[in-house]
């Protein structure tokens, strides 16, 4: 059996590369999803709409012969697509073979005006995770979303990490009749209905710098205790904080050594957790004058106060009010 994964764009027939067109159309059967159906009929005699799962069987069911075998795909075969899941899942003897085709990415950012040569490019499309610390620290995000992250579940998230004055770009049905481009701050989209499936563009030209050393002098003090700048610089070294690293800080004080370990974390969150009302305060500002959005704050005592954050990767006790064995 030959397989042949082609991408085929947002989904319009028009948007298939000739090289597509001409394997759709010599392919002795053609795989694909409803979405699709349209493009792929109009290229081939011999179609049939099968779900992810049930177009891996029916490659492993049918390894033995003599057959090529049309996958049609939604976007472009290397992003975030079924190719992938094909590949590796590919029984032996399966010669498999990619054709790219045009993605969402690529037509929503021509039609927007946006160039994608520095653009965070993500997928919250079936996924868990948060729209958050991509645009805290980029000044352009790309997202496919749907499932349980739909497009107006995004827009609400960014206006609640106070992030309501990013430009937000929304598609839905792009290429497609009923193709709809939405403009706007996340606060004037808060009251948007979208559809399930749509692409984002989010656009902050405020962006925080994950790189920059934040000195001392970048943080109101008020009463709180405050790490110093060497020790928050010794500290987050030997945390050694992955981007993806979910981080406690414990005793937030001032929120100084949050917003160290929050930029370094600058694909997931920081957990600060601070007894004081007032010191809470303080720590929440500092975060919004440096637009770092990223921490998720908590008023409370450890290790009490921890039982509603998730398992941590990292963790920096910078007060434990006498509970270190307990923290």
């Amino acid at each position: 059996m030959e397989v042949t994964v082609v991408g085929a764009g947002p989904g319009a027939a028009e948007c298939l590369t000739l090289a597509a067109r001409e394997k759709i159309a010599g392919a002795d059967l053609v795989l694909t999803s409803a979405h699709l159906q349209q493009a792929a009929e109009k290229y081939s005699a011999n179609s049939r709409i099968l779900s992810v799962t049930d177009t891996i069987a029916y490659i492993n069911d049918h390894r033995g012969r003599d057959e090529s075998v049309c996958v049609l795909a939604s976007g472009d075969t290397g992003f975030y697509s079924i190719a992938q899941t094909i590949r590796r899942r590919a029984p032996e003897g399966v010669s498999v073979e990619f054709i790219p085709g045009i993605s969402s990415m690529q037509y929503f950012c021509a039609v927007t005006g946006h160039s994608y040569e520095t653009m965070k490019l993500i997928s919250l499309h079936g996924r868990a995770g948060s729209i958050v610390p991509h645009v805290c620290y980029a000044e352009s995000v790309f997202t496919l979303t749907g499932g349980d992250q739909k497009a107006g579940d995004l827009v609400q998230e960014l206006n609640e990490y106070g992030l309501g004055g990013v430009r937000v770009y929304v598609g839905e049905n792009l290429t497609m009749e009923g193709e709809r481009i939405v403009s706007g701050t996340a606060e004037e989209l808060s009251s948007e209905s979208f559809g399930d499936l749509a692409v984002m563009i989010i656009d902050n030209p405020d962006a925080a710098d994950p790189y920059r050393i934040l000195a001392d002098d970048d943080f109101t003090r008020g009463k709180a205790p405050m790490t110093k700048a060497a020790v928050r610089i010794l500290s987050s070294a030997a945390l050694a904080i992955r981007p993806s690293d979910v981080v406690y800080d414990i005793g937030a004080g001032t929120g100084a050594m949050t917003c160290v370990m929050a930029a370094a974390a600058r694909e997931s969150f920081v957990y600060a957790i601070e007894k004081d009302e007032e010191a809470l305060s303080l720590a929440r500002l500092n975060s919004q004058n440096l637009s770092i959005r990223n921490i998720r704050f908590a008023l409370g005592e450890a290790p009490e106060g921890l039982s509603e954050f998730p398992v941590p990767d990292k963790v920096f006790i910078g007060g434990s009010s006498g509970n270190l064995k307990a923290i």
